[in-house]
């Protein structure tokens, strides 16, 4: 017998990773982070997987009426968040009135919500960040993903064209509940739908071009229901809500730095058309990006140091609030609209990371920004700084500041956040918002656990604060800066963090202690008051146990403080105007001086796969939201007792809801 070897072509496996533990070797801190198999595998309302959802579960943010999908993070205001899918804004985050959000599960890659200690190529937004970044990475073979669920379905193909140089990936959801009704012979005139693609190609080895594009509709059309559904003929209501977005990105390496050039477009805009009769009422608002960041790295500065610079562009054209009316309502509701504004946003950075021992690391940024509008300019100098000392192999302390600026605000509607609220730019009047933020951490991992263990306490001091005068009514008003405050801010608190990323059991506990506090001049006589997202206690376990191949569970249990209102305590009785009766007017505590009930709710989910290692890969996915049927209250009512006494009462919203959904690959 002779021998005979065989030598077998080289397999190179290569992958990237969203461990929130990778920050324990870096300066980074207040950063959560999530991979797209983490959000998937959370029960959720309607069992459809939801990145916002998701995120507020993690520390530091805090979420406003259950379902919905505002975050309030560190003290700061919903709109105080930038959302960027691949690099373009977001702004709008929710479907079905924001019970949903616009990311499609399917294509996602990573998500980060940086809370603090900002790395200088963000800004724009005080609170934080949150960068969802859709998957980039190159198929090997055509792959087709899809799911049917309770409030929607979708279906995504990734397909390569030539290998590992050029390829696509196309992805499509629909709300199909309009269909649904049609069987049981109603009619729901009310869908959305969102597309997502993305064109990946790799000239050569040192650059590779991205082209990314994303569109959502919400649509409700009372006209295209049948004349004989309708009460009246002459009544029809037609609202459509949508965001869209492109990106073309440019990585290229070069011999010392690598260089990241984006170019972007996002839109957000709303029409509402009524009319009864002769009358028609038409309601429209739009805000357009055009923008461009030049991103530069260099790890080759010197063995220690590695430096990071660009710079970016945003031009905002802004039509805040269009109305036209005709017929008998437009002598009680003229057609006017909001002055449409162009503002121009442009910013410089900077930053240097350093190993300085082998115990200390450092980081240290500049960014300046500035904002023309309305023949205006306004600059500001955003300092960023950050330290992580070492105190063991598996024991680091960090500490960081970060001041942020703001050019542009949301103005609301009412006391919770609607798709139709107005983007507006500052101006002569209304003055940039800035927060600066120091937050001291400690960062542990346990090796042997595969655990990773996080607690910050945080200070943050915001001034120019937009807020709203007592009694300001913003409901088709078209002159709403009239109504408009500007005052400080002050939020701390203290977050918890324990995850576990690897084994059978993985998941994360979570706790934040927080306050948030506000002053103007012209509000609450002019005392400092809690703000209306003041959540003092926090609290989240995730958990998903993987039984076997086949089956595995996952469960949420979440304790959340009550939000904050402005009570009633009493009436006093004047004579009316035209001296024939008599008005009564409210009598209000101080502001946010009442809070509602503390809810808690468990949710638990079920996974089967029943051929897990064939070609077609199918998935069950059932379970049961709020599991012992506790609805969380979502706002006050005001109910007479009958002695000529009232009482408060908190209605809830979503008592035990089981879902299902069936899942596929192949």
């Amino acid at each position: 017998m002779r021998p005979k070897s065989e030598e077998l072509e080289e397999v190179t496996i290569t992958a990237d990773r969203t461990l929130q533990s990778d920050q324990f070797q870096t300066t980074r801190m207040s950063t959560n982070s999530l991979s797209g198999k983490e959000i998937s595998s959370i029960p959720v309302l309607g069992g459809e997987a939801d990145v916002i959802k998701t995120i507020q579960l993690l520390p530091g943010v805090t979420k406003g009426a259950d379902g919905t999908t505002d975050l309030f993070v560190r003290g700061g205001a919903a709109d105080q968040n930038l959302v960027l899918l691949d690099g373009a804004p977001v702004y709008n985050t929710g479907h079905l009135f924001g019970f949903l959000s616009v990311f499609n599960p399917d294509v996602l890659d990573k998500v980060e919500s940086i809370n603090g200690a900002f790395p200088a190529e963000y800004g724009g937004r005080l609170s934080s960040i949150l960068d969802v970044t859709s998957r980039s990475s190159f198929p090997t073979k055509t792959q087709v993903k899809g799911n049917i669920g309770l409030l929607a379905s979708r279906l995504m193909i990734e397909q390569p064209i030539l290998k590992d140089k050029l390829s696509f990936t196309l992805a499509g959801r629909r709300t199909y509940v309009d269909q649904v009704v049609k069987l049981v012979g109603q009619d729901l005139p009310y869908f959305f739908y969102d597309l997502n693609g993305k064109i990946l190609y790799r000239p050569n080895a040192n650059s590779r071009w991205e082209f990314t594009f994303y569109e959502g509709n919400d649509v409700l059309s009372f006209s295209n229901l049948p004349r004989a559904s309708l009460r009246n003929r002459n009544i029809t209501t037609d609202f459509i809500l949508g965001n869209s977005t492109q990106t073309v990105r440019w990585d290229r390496a070069f011999r010392k730095f690598n260089s990241t050039m984006s170019l972007y477009r996002t839109v957000f805009q709303y029409s509402i058309r009524n009319t009864y009769q002769e009358n028609s009422l038409y309601v429209t608002s739009k805000i357009e990006d055009v923008g461009g960041k030049w991103l530069v790295t260099s790890d080759s500065v010197h063995h220690r140091i590695s430096l990071t610079a660009g710079v970016e562009m945003i031009r905002h054209q802004v039509a805040p609030n269009r109305i036209t009316t005709a017929g008998e309502i437009s002598d009680i509701l003229k057609s006017n609209s909001s002055q449409p504004q162009t503002s121009v946003e442009s910013s410089l950075f900077v930053q240097g990371n350093a190993t300085l021992t082998n115990r200390l690391n450092a980081s240290v940024g500049l960014r300046t920004s500035s904002a023309y509008v309305d023949r205006t300019f306004y600059y500001n100098l955003e300092p960023r700084f950050s330290l992580r000392y070492k105190l063991d192999s598996v024991t680091a302390l960090k500490f960081s500041f970060s001041r942020m600026s703001q050019y542009l605000h949301r103005v609301s509607s009412a006391a919770v956040a609607f798709p139709t609220d107005i983007w507006y730019p500052v101006t002569r009047n209304v003055k940039p918002q800035t927060a600066d933020q120091i937050a001291l951490g400690l960062q542990r991992t346990i090796p042997e656990r595969n655990l990773f263990v996080s607690i910050e306490g945080y200070y943050k001091w915001m001034n120019q604060l937009i807020g709203y005068k007592e009694g300001a009514s913003l409901l088709l008003n078209v002159d709403f800066e009239k109504q408009l405050v500007q005052g400080q801010g002050r939020a701390y608190g203290l977050e918890v963090l324990v995850k576990k990323e690897s084994g059978k059991l993985t998941g994360w506990l979570s706790y934040t202690w927080a306050v948030a506090e506000r002053q103007y001049d012209a509000v609450n006589g002019g005392q400092w008051f809690l703000a209306r997202y003041d959540r003092r206690h926090n609290a989240a376990i995730v958990l998903n146990y993987q039984l076997s191949k086949k089956w595995s569970l996952s469960s949420v249990f979440e304790f959340i403080s009550g939000s904050r209102f402005t009570p009633i305590i009493g009436q006093y009785v004047v004579p009316s105007p035209t001296l024939v009766g008599v008005d009564l007017i409210p009598v209000y505590a101080s502001a946010n001086s009442v809070k509602l009930a503390d809810t808690h709710r468990l949710d638990f989910g079920a996974k089967f796969r029943p051929h897990p290692n064939k070609k077609f890969q199918g998935e069950w996915f059932a379970g049961v939201y709020n599991v012992y049927n506790r609805a969380s209250p979502i706002g006050i009512v005001i109910m007479p007792n009958g002695d000529g006494s009232f009482r408060y009462e908190q209605p809830g919203l979503f008592g035990l809801l089981p879902f299902v959904s069936y899942g596929f690959k192949f």
